[in-house]
């Protein structure tokens, strides 16, 4: 039986296998666009957006270097796999801050399987879900004693409604990640003009939700300690001088926290709105 501090600390996302250091946002393949703007399959999300998902939130942009910067950014060239959509979050409001950027990159094939009930699923559902996909399946009884949730039946409810999970005996089992996670990448990115430690620092507090954290400067200055300071915190540096921005192949991508969760449905949902 999975003890309550366990479930707790998952929930929380301290069980995440930690980043490999230095990973590079390399895709060999797939299909380029001229930039992340103006494009079918990549939508950009920010505090002006007329409807939001539950939960999702925004700080407003301040005009100013950083700004000027992340804007460059996106007009980079953009290399996706195939079959896979972006959707990027300009500031999103997290627990840890405000991030730059979040994208995640997402299969849409699975996503398009999805039952319409999986709109109706929030955040304590996917504070559920995490738990049971990282400590395996649990009774009600368990869920019950780790949680200490009154909502817990209805948590339950609409996970099976959207066919998130199923019940085997007296356990409640996850469905498979490759039918109910769409994300193949979740990418933070924090801008920085100068102070690049900061940066670095906030780019670590990301990797509790992300596949990849990065910092975006100007340039590594000389005889910087900077690439080999984001090497140890497993941190990719991008700077002006690169000529567009990949991503790297991976396999199923394994959610850290429930706020990959989070992402993974706030770009289904945003998807749903922008084609509906």
């Amino acid at each position: 039986m999975v003890n309550r501090e366990q479930v707790g600390r998952v929930l929380d996302g301290a069980l995440q296998a930690p980043l490999e250091a230095g990973t590079q946002l390399r895709y060999k393949g797939g299909y380029e666009l001229p930039s992340a703007r103006g494009s079918s399959i990549v939508q950009i999300v920010d505090a002006g957006v007329s409807h939001k998902p539950s939960g999702l939130s925004f700080r407003r942009r301040l005009l100013g270097p950083e700004t000027d910067l992340v804007e460059w950014f996106l007009d980079r060239p953009l290399r996706l796999p195939p079959g896979h959509r972006a959707t990027i979050f300009r500031e999103p409001r997290l627990p840890s801050g405000f991030p730059d950027l979040v994208i995640v990159i997402w299969n849409a094939s699975v996503a398009e399987r999805w039952a319409p009930a999986r709109a109706d699923v929030n955040a304590s559902d996917l504070r559920l879900m995490h738990a049971l996909t990282t400590v395996g399946p649990q009774t009600e009884c368990e869920l019950h004693s780790a949680l200490s949730s009154n909502k817990m039946a209805d948590s339950l409810t609409r996970l099976v409604d959207a066919f998130m999970i199923r019940r085997e005996q007296t356990r409640w089992k996850p469905c498979p990640l490759s039918v109910v996670f769409a994300a193949t990448q979740i990418i933070a990115v924090e801008a920085k003009v100068s102070e690049w430690r900061h940066a670095l620092n906030q780019a670590y507090l990301n990797t509790w939700f992300t596949s990849h954290s990065c910092i975006l400067v100007p340039k590594i200055p000389r005889n910087s300690t900077m690439p080999q300071d984001a090497r140890d915190l497993g941190v990719t540096v991008i700077t002006q001088d690169d000529v567009s921005w990949d991503l790297k192949p991976s396999d199923q991508y394994q959610p850290r926290s429930y706020v990959s969760w989070l992402f993974n449905d706030w770009a289904w949902k945003m998807a749903l709105q922008r084609e509906g």
